[in-house]
């Protein structure tokens, strides 16, 4: 293929504007690499390492040979999630390519990663020159096209040529002129504002070293083992020690990254960011700014250890963010957060009590609530013997002690959010609850079966019990819940969790380090966790939408198995029919105005979804955002009028809800929920189990 070079005509605006653009092909991008340019020796024996390790050790046993065309495909995925760089007959012919290359000649492969990425930089930086001369004339750029775009643009499909890659970087040019030209900007701002973005953007990019390029590729290696799978070089092995550590001195924030999004993967539980209530799961970050900064820097496109770098900060201090909530309705609907940053010490993710009195037809019944953010502990204490380490299971174990005294009926366990941690805190927890027995049992990588549990030992709680979970409770918290259906013991409230079955190790290797599966987890049933999570005994209602969520989502997920169960005491304590609790449930939700109101809620969301198209018209574009503000502002303030709670004037009065001190909580009305259904049940049906220590 000789290098392609045409003058392309653009109708913008009834012009023909000539544009002269070169382009590269592959084959020009393809070179012999020096010793001078690149080690390939010294990656070529990195790469032998992580295969090697990665077929000895992980929990699949994968070889490598049968993975090799989905790591190159994974990698050239991560290069051009948006599929806006490569046509598809180069796709193939990367792909091909591979396949006719030995499978253990691993200097070919990489030598083949490395001429992908100079035709994509080469496209990249053909990419920005076109834009950015489009850019020069925007006032001529068509903004009433009858044409349409992807919304989530990694769901496109890769274009035949070169030609039509050139209108689709044209086309994402015109939908971010659209989207800024409705967030309140002129065309001059608009103009200001995306030729800086495309300049940080290129500069960011041209920072790119040999290192991070091959950081991507034995990452594809990895993640083709598992979503839980990574390679960390020496610098990112760094900071996941004082991630695992939490000393990290930021906001608390787990980030990803589609390639042009960085977006919120999580919050560290008690960290900044939490408790400012000012961040959820899937907001995105486009802008960050320090506290004595005006402007806001442009962060669209950029490398995600180059936006953490710029978020983390010392303790006190205060980040500016722009984000686009996971709730709103296009991306052109921004706002502006700040918050102090500081460390996620222990303290921060403690286990925390409360009573709730609910009244029961003609009695009032007292419940105690400890809430969970996370299975911790002090491992540094724990391993230097000190008898006063700090950890969940001792913490609820005090929490509970104070609840017996102020004569609590019942407990309720809320694990909601909490994304796991320690298994041995998990096993010490289950204890609490019911004593002596195997509470999980553990499958390694060589498909041994160990169980976890003291062989005797008292219940430290005997009274009624309940365990609150949604789509976020994960890992260790899937172990608990698990743990306590299975034995009978007590109700499982919620939705179905996240499905996190696997256990991983990090290993040391010559070159950083390799996180992988090593082992999964299985109830004493014999059924896994993983992929399908736990089912709650009576479901409650949830603003989070579950389809979008959970391990099922997760490329490459380990999936669903059942091994022999384990023989356990039954205790028998749920008497009373499930299908009676959860009849009494509906008749209280059916009535719950907040209930019903995140149900339609969530049916409007689940409507606007569908839709997977964006108008590159910007009339057509206003008037759609017109209406579904219009749709979203007269649902709330429908429910706020059954509320007796005064109605928003206009959308963007809604948009500062968060602030509205009276604003409606659904979490805390899912608990008072399970707290209703705790006391139906101790009212119609819980017979205790006579205990030697129910004082406590």
């Amino acid at each position: 293929m000789k290098k392609l070079s045409k003058t392309l005509f653009f109708l913008i605006c009834g012009l023909l504007i000539p544009l002269n653009y070169v382009f590269t092909s592959y084959e020009e991008t393809v070179k012999t690499f020096s010793s001078e340019e690149v080690n390939l020796d010294k990656y070529e024996e990195l790469n032998s390492e992580i295969i090697e390790v990665l077929e000895n050790y992980h929990y699949t046993k994968k070889k490598y040979p049968s993975l090799k065309d989905d790591v190159l495909k994974d990698f050239i995925e991560k290069l051009d999630p948006n599929r806006s760089i490569f046509l598809e007959s180069e796709f193939d012919l990367f792909i091909n390519k591979e396949k006719n290359t030995d499978p253990y000649n691993h200097k070919l492969s990489i030598e083949n990663a490395l001429n992908i990425f100079n035709l994509y930089k080469s496209r990249y930086e053909e990419r920005y020159q076109l834009q950015k001369d489009l850019l020069k004339k925007i006032n001529l750029i068509d903004l009433k096209q009858n044409k349409k775009i992807y919304r989530d643009q990694t769901k496109n499909l890769r274009v035949n040529d070169l030609f039509s890659l050139n209108l689709l970087w044209e086309d994402i040019l015109t939908n971010d002129v659209i989207q800024l030209s409705l967030n309140g900007n002129d065309l001059s701002q608009t103009s200001k504002k995306l030729n800086k973005r495309l300049d940080s953007q290129l500069h960011y990019f041209n920072q790119t070293k040999t290192q991070d390029i091959f950081d991507l590729y034995f990452n594809s290696i990895a993640s083709s083992y598992g979503p839980h799978t990574a390679y960390m070089s020496p610098k990112r092995s760094e900071d996941f020690d004082i991630d695992m550590k939490l000393s990290l001195e930021g906001i608390g924030a787990l980030l990803t990254t589609d390639g042009m999004y960085t977006s919120i993967s999580s919050l560290v539980p008690g960290g900044p960011a939490e408790k400012s209530n000012k961040l959820k799961a899937n907001d995105k970050i486009i802008g960050v700014a320090q506290e004595n900064e005006e402007i806001l820097t442009d962060i669209i496109g950029w490398r995600i250890d180059d936006v953490v770098q710029l978020i983390r900060g010392p303790k006190n201090t205060k980040v500016k963010l722009e984000i686009i909530p996971s709730t709103s309705l296009d991306e052109s609907q921004t706002k502006v957060i700040e918050i102090t940053r500081n460390i996620v010490m222990l303290e921060d993710q403690a286990a925390n009590k409360r009573i709730l009195n609910i009244k029961n037809e003609d009695k009032e019944i007292k419940v105690g609530v400890i809430e969970l953010p996370a299975f911790y502990m002090d491992f540094d204490a724990y391993q230097k013997r000190q008898y006063n380490y700090r950890s969940s299971s001792k913490d609820v174990k005090n929490l509970i002690k104070s609840l017996k005294k102020e004569g609590v009926e019942g407990l309720i366990i809320d694990l909601r959010n909490n994304g796991g941690g320690s298994l041995m805190e998990a096993n010490a927890l289950a204890h609490l609850f019911l004593g002596g027995g195997v509470k999980v049992q553990v499958k390694t990588s060589r498909g041994n079966i160990h169980s976890l549990g003291e062989r005797r030992g008292f219940q430290f709680y005997d009274g009624p019990l309940v365990v609150l979970v949604n789509r976020f409770s994960a890992s260790a918290s899937e172990i608990l819940a698990g743990a306590i259906q299975d034995y009978n013991r007590g109700l499982v409230l919620g939705t179905d969790t996240f499905g996190k079955g696997t256990v991983q190790r990090v290993e040391n290797i010559s070159e950083g380090q390799l996180k992988f599966t090593e082992s999964k987890f299985y109830r004493v049933s014999g059924k896994s966790t993983q992929n399908k999570g736990i089912s709650p005994d009576i479901y409650l209602p949830t603003s989070i939408d579950s389809e979008d969520f959970g391990e099922n989502k997760l490329t490459g997920a380990l999936g669903y198995d059942v091994i022999s169960k384990v023989k356990v005491k039954n205790f028998n304590l749920i008497n009373i029919s499930k299908q009676t609790l959860a009849s009494n449930h509906l008749v209280r939700a059916q009535k719950s105005i907040l209930f019903n109101h995140y149900e339609q809620i969530k049916k409007w969301r689940k409507t606007q979804k569908e839709d997977l198209f964006l108008d590159l018209n910007i009339d057509k574009r206003r008037e759609k955002k017109e209406k579904m503000e219009l749709e979203l502002l007269t649902i709330e303030n429908k429910t706020r009028k059954k509320l007796g709670l005064p109605s928003f004037e206009t959308y963007s009065d809604f948009l500062e809800r968060e602030e509205q001190a009276e604003k409606p909580d659904l979490d805390e009305e899912i608990l008072f929920e399970a707290a209703n259904v705790l006391s139906d049940l101790i009212k119609e049906s819980y017979n205790p189990v006579i205990s030697m220590n129910r004082a406590g």
